[in-house]
């Protein structure tokens, strides 16, 4: 590989947003994928990815919860990785920047509280 060719290449997976973009996609998510998203960031703090036919009301809520990860997992914030017969979420690198944008969001809310 020539030293332009090595100059040019990004691993895409590693990209990160810039804080407007970051804000503008937040805006997008309703109150339900922020929750699965941190069902997803919960499970990732041990080291599982989370499996979303083992959340409870899965069946009865199948279409929201589709609705969820499908929108996470195009904005790029958390990624499916085949394991077997199961297809367990992980949070991606722009997913970890998301939780910290929450965390300041949480901080935020509790200090005018």
């Amino acid at each position: 590989m020539s030293e332009l060719e090595t100059k040019s290449f990004r691993d895409l997976d590693e990209l990160e947003y810039d804080n407007d973009t970051l804000r503008f996609l937040r805006k997008k998510l309703d109150d339900f994928t922020i929750d699965v998203f941190r069902q997803v960031v919960k499970e990732n703090k041990i080291h599982r990815g989370l499996v979303k036919t083992r959340l409870d009301a899965f069946h009865s809520k199948r279409k929201k919860y589709d609705s969820a990860f499908l929108t996470l997992e195009a904005q790029g914030f958390v990624e499916k990785k085949e394991d077997g017969t199961a297809t367990p979420y992980f949070v991606t690198v722009r997913g970890k920047q998301l939780a910290q944008l929450l965390y300041e969001e949480k901080l935020r809310k509790e200090q005018h509280i």
